[in-house]
């Protein structure tokens, strides 16, 4: 080694963050021999994943050399000869002169796999209740709002050493806990049905309460659902309408049918046609740009798992006119994904809409191993078929884990372990390939929640009936490690649909990609409203610190629904600025 390399691998060692420094040890003690130690590893994979494995597929993945044979065999022998139970620290591998580990603290760093904090203070809660955070939602205000049993509290997250929450105005008459959610083309949020852990208050949840982030006060709706619904699905259409759909009733009689709630009457109205007959509660939609609804075969299913039901395979939901259409049915698939999750990704260029679903569970309610499947719905058919994406990059048996599409259109999985730092996953939807991010320190399991922030960061919260306070994990992702974050400048409040507006940054010229990101309202691993939308650019050569950009068209505007959308704008290394709130109309 240089004198330089040895002062710079000296400085990275002093500056090792206790995650960053597991990783290595980790990687360092698990070697079964030196050549282990020479390149970064194939992901592993279960023998349930290699079965799954279509023709032609392969595990193998570019390899990052990281110790010259030398090195290699110097550690592995140390370790063998003077610590027999494995590394403890990093400087015990400086007893090596002149070894370079530097290729091996970059691969480990947190530029490859992220970081996790969990922030120093705890949900506060007003009243009684047993259970913890089961819903998060993200305001246009940038404020979270947390739905448990009581009061509902409300999250500002841009102090991470300090608290700060507030509580509503007023509360709604009911409990919302096990309701459906989505944001209305105002920016306001609509929660529909609920009723809370038991069937006790469902009967009188037959209609919906509207939080409004300015306010902070919740207004009841003037109409009433058909029926009490606990465990229903949301989803916000391109028309400024919200689809309600399934659930139970108070008697515990499972909903097969759908109703849509209109904004300017403040009242619901049913769907016909709409009689699928959902084997599972909370059923896994997602409205696509044709203004087609399909459904992914998540959700909440029975409480003990089970094997999919008969009518349990995807299928799509075409609309005639506004309030009838039909179900037609696609390939069946026969991986359980009951407990899972699925999310829409979007691409401006083929395939235009794919949907993931990841995650599961079996036929004793544990969870699964099984690759994630993937499906173009960009157009749909009976001959349609979900897909294998490559293996996941651990051997964890998932159920109840959530995913978030980040402003890079990768999804981030975390939670769904039942042990404390476990590992998270990040897919690239590009390359089709799956990458081990930062271990999650807490179990979240069942009634966790994950949403993207503003900032790029990913807030994390929640898991069990009975868990008497709420703490709090962030995730910084990678992209968050590459250097220094662009900035807005300056970006209009409101845009219109295929409006050109104007960003102002001082970091233009190094802009490759604008994006649109719909913020989330999750519950129980369903949010069918995630959207991370790549729009159209030019760099202004005239005013070299603007970048004009083209808001979505297209009608109905199912592709962009009407609303509140977090603007991010990224560099070449993909690292995104903070966002700014527009409101696309």
């Amino acid at each position: 080694m240089t004198d330089r390399q040895m002062k710079e691998q000296e400085s990275k060692i002093r500056k090792l963050n206790p995650a960053h420094h597991k990783r290595i040890l980790k990687f360092i003690n698990d070697a079964g021999s030196p050549f282990d130690l020479m390149v970064a590893p194939t992901r592993p994979m279960s023998s349930e994943q290699m079965a799954d494995m279509g023709p032609g597929e392969t595990s193998m993945h570019k390899q990052m050399k990281l110790l010259d044979a030398k090195a290699a065999h110097a550690v592995f022998e140390l370790r063998e000869r003077e610590f027999p139970l494995g590394f403890v620290h990093i400087n015990q591998i400086a007893k090596i002169a002149n070894i370079n580990i530097l290729k091996l603290i970059e691969w480990l760093s947190d530029s490859m796999y992220g970081s996790w904090q969990t922030l120093p203070y705890i949900i506060p809660r007003q009243g009684g209740g047993s259970v913890s955070i089961v819903h998060a939602a993200l305001l246009h205000t940038g404020k979270v709002l947390f739905l448990d049993e009581g009061p509902t509290p409300i999250w500002d997250p841009t102090d991470e050493v300090n608290p700060q929450f507030e509580f509503p105005v007023n509360n709604p008459d009911y409990v919302l806990t096990c309701g459906g959610h989505s944001f209305l083309s105002n920016g306001k949020l609509l929660v529909v049905g609920g009723g809370g852990l038991s069937l006790q208050d469902t009967a009188k949840a037959n209609k919906g309460f509207i939080f409004d982030p300015v306010a902070k006060t919740w207004t009841k709706t003037t109409g009433a659902m058909g029926k009490a619904r606990w465990y229903p699905t949301a989803v916000t259409t391109g028309d400024s309408r919200m689809l309600v759909v399934g659930g139970v009733d108070e008697n515990f009689t499972l909903l097969n049918d759908m109703e849509a709630y209109d904004e300017a009457s403040d009242s619901f109205v049913a769907v016909s046609g709409a009689t699928l007959g959902f084997p599972n509660l909370y059923p896994g939609l997602h409205l696509l740009p044709n203004n087609v609804l399909f459904y992914t075969r998540t959700g909440w299913g029975h409480a003990a798992g089970q094997s999919p039901a008969s009518l349990d395979s995807s299928s799509y939901f075409h609309f005639s006119g506004p309030t009838v259409g039909t179900w037609s049915s696609i390939a069946p698939s026969t991986i359980n994904r009951c407990k899972g999750m699925s999310v829409m990704i979007y691409r401006n260029t083929c395939p235009h809409t794919r949907i993931l679903v990841v995650g599961g569970c079996d036929s004793s309610g544990a969870g699964i191993n099984s690759a994630a499947e993937i499906i173009d719905a960009s157009l749909l058919s009976p001959a349609s078929a979900w897909t294998l994406t490559a293996p996941l990059p651990d051997t964890n048996l998932r159920r109840q884990c959530n995913a978030v599409l980040l402003p890079d259109n990768t999804v981030f999985v975390a939670g769904g372990v039942t042990t404390s730092n476990s590992p998270c996953m990040l897919f690239d939807p590009v390359a089709n390939t799956w990458s081990g991010m930062a271990d999650l320190p807490s179990v979240r399991m069942y009634h966790s929640v994950m949403i993207l922030l503003p900032s790029g960061k990913v807030m994390m919260s929640g898991w069990a009936n009975d868990a008497p306070s709420g703490t709090i994990d962030l995730y910084s992702p990678p992209y968050l490690f590459k250097g220094a974050r662009p900035t807005i400048s300056s970006a209009p409040a409101t845009v219109n649909f295929g409006q050109q507006f104007t960003i102002g940054t001082p970091d233009a010229t190094s802009i490759v990609k604008v994006t649109m990101v719909k913020p989330m309202a999750v519950t129980h691993q369903t949010e069918s409203n995630q959207r991370v939308i790549e729009l159209f650019f030019l760099h202004d050569h005239v005013h070299p610190n603007n970048l004009i950009v083209t808001a979505p068209n297209g009608s109905p505007h199912a592709y962009a629904p009407r609303g509140y959308y977090m603007l991010f704008i990224l560099n070449s290394a993909g690292v995104p600025s903070v966002a700014k709130w527009i409101n696309l109309q």
